[in-house]
């Protein structure tokens, strides 16, 4: 070990804490200067996946006010309360953060709306090879394949090559009802590569992971009633009284409140959680959430079109994929890159199978799951603006 790095044991002494790795899917020499951990919080930030969170929906398309929340907000606030209530309880929070900031890599363009629209895509597509694969479309699954295949630094190979808690608290990040108030660790006997929807993913296998599971409800819930307040959405009169004065009428004093609930009652215990009474109140914050935003006209406005712009894409994409052999037969030389007579999701996929995505996807891989990995992966802007280019004439002179 480095006489630069300290021990995951000095940092985090905590009994139940996390310490070291069972590994990565390809082994690699220890960093002189930081923990397993620290590495995958800098390869989740550093990349392209990641940065694309920016860009892509939380509740609000296409927000125009600054200070409604991104999936970018989301991740960050994810990571930044489990690093808190990890260091709390003298667990790893290393381990922690990165799991908060990777949890939802695999978000597709739209928000959940867009995970109900390529899960419909794959149930009505007949491609029994992409629905033996992936049955259906889920975010927390998806980002496994994100991080494991996808997910690149700049002029790096794809794939970010995590360890193996962090890649299990991904995946599991998701799937309990919203009543669930304790979570217990589910050991380290899962096969990762074998999941294929949310009930195989089970608990994650660390306290940590644990912890990114209950904040991430308590982060997403504050922020989005605060979201929503910011918007004209729902006026504070609305939200209900036992919420208002158990909680919070701020995000801020929601997440505390529900922070130092967690710690009490977490401390010293080989499980994760939240007081019975505190997380009743946060299931009826979520439920009101539920009513008077996520399923609000506003918020769901434009999901009919949302959902046509990713059925046009997917099936315009795959039929440009097909006629062009995945760009490698010698009549279709390469485009230039920057030819704008070509619609840009054309270049820019072209790009994504013969440059990005190089030597990744195998003769059996159906043309199908190249394009879900194209379309899943897109901001909701270049969503946006490949439907513009692809279905709209330009003008000419």
């Amino acid at each position: 070990m480095s006489g630069f790095r300290r021990s995951e044991r000095e940092l985090f002494p905590g009994k139940h804490a996390t310490i070291g790795t069972h590994g990565r899917q390809v082994s690699e020499d220890e960093d002189d200067f930081r923990t397993d951990f620290q590495r995958d919080v800098h390869r989740i930030i550093y990349s392209q996946s990641f940065r694309r969170l920016r860009h892509k929906t939380q509740v609000f398309y296409f927000p125009q006010n600054d200070h409604v929340s991104t999936r970018m907000d989301h991740v960050r606030f994810v990571a930044s309360a489990s690093r808190t209530v990890a260091r709390c309880l003298r667990l790893n929070e290393d381990l922690a953060e990165a799991i908060g900031l990777a949890h939802d890599i695999g978000h597709a363009p739209f928000g959940h709306q867009g995970e109900t629209f390529l899960s419909a895509i794959i149930d009505s597509c007949q491609c029994p090879e992409l629905k033996r694969r992936m049955p259906t479309f889920s975010h927390e699954v998806y980002g496994l394949r994100v991080v494991d295949a996808i997910a690149k630094r700049d002029r790096e190979p794809p794939g970010l090559n995590l360890t193996w808690e962090v890649r299990d608290g991904i995946v599991s990040h998701c799937g309990e009802d919203f009543k669930t108030c304790r979570l217990e660790p589910a050991g380290n006997e899962k096969d990762l590569d074998r999941i294929q929807t949310r009930a195989d993913a089970g608990n994650p296998a660390t306290l940590e992971g644990c912890i990114v599971r209950l904040i991430d409800k308590i982060a997403y819930a504050g922020k989005d009633m605060e979201d929503a307040l910011e918007a004209g959405l729902i006026g504070t009169e609305q939200v209900p009284v036992n919420i208002r004065e158990r909680l919070g009428m701020t995000n801020g004093q929601i997440v505390r409140t529900l922070v130092g609930d967690m710690v009490r009652e977490s401390s010293g215990k080989d499980y994760i959680a939240i007081s019975p009474d505190l997380g009743s109140l946060l299931h009826d914050l979520i439920e009101f959430n539920s009513r008077h935003i996520y399923h609000s006209p506003q918020a769901e406005g434009y999901k009919s079109q949302a959902g046509k712009t990713i059925q046009y894409l997917f099936d315009d994409l795959r039929k440009e994929l097909r006629a062009r052999k995945r760009f490698t037969s010698d009549r279709y030389p390469p485009r230039e890159k920057k030819d704008d007579s070509v619609p840009l999701p054309y270049r820019i996929l072209e790009q994504f199978v013969t440059q990005d995505m190089k030597d990744v996807y195998r003769a059996d891989d159906p043309d199908e799951l190249i394009v879900l990995d194209f379309v899943a992966g897109m901001t909701d802007s270049f969503a946006i603006r490949s439907v513009s280019d692809v279905f709209i004439p330009r003008m000419t002179v």
